[in-house]
């Protein structure tokens, strides 16, 4: 299999994974005159775009303020 079949198999998987950190970003950024739970909005935000694809479930599953 060359590099460029394995980049049409995973390049729907890379643009789901961008699109769901852009989301919580914004989702983020949105309530950040709210608080957040359990952490700071800063190291939420570290969370998300260091964590790919788990950083923003852990996000929206953990630290979303319920507000």
């Amino acid at each position: 299999m060359s590099l460029a079949e394995i980049l049409q198999l995973i390049w729907p998987l890379i643009l789901i994974q961008v699109a769901f950190q852009i989301y919580a970003m914004v989702d983020l950024i949105a309530i950040k005159k709210k608080k957040t739970k359990n952490l700071s909005a800063v190291l939420w935000g570290v969370i998300i775009v260091a964590g790919e694809i788990i950083g923003p479930a852990l996000y929206f599953i953990l630290g979303r303020s319920e507000e």
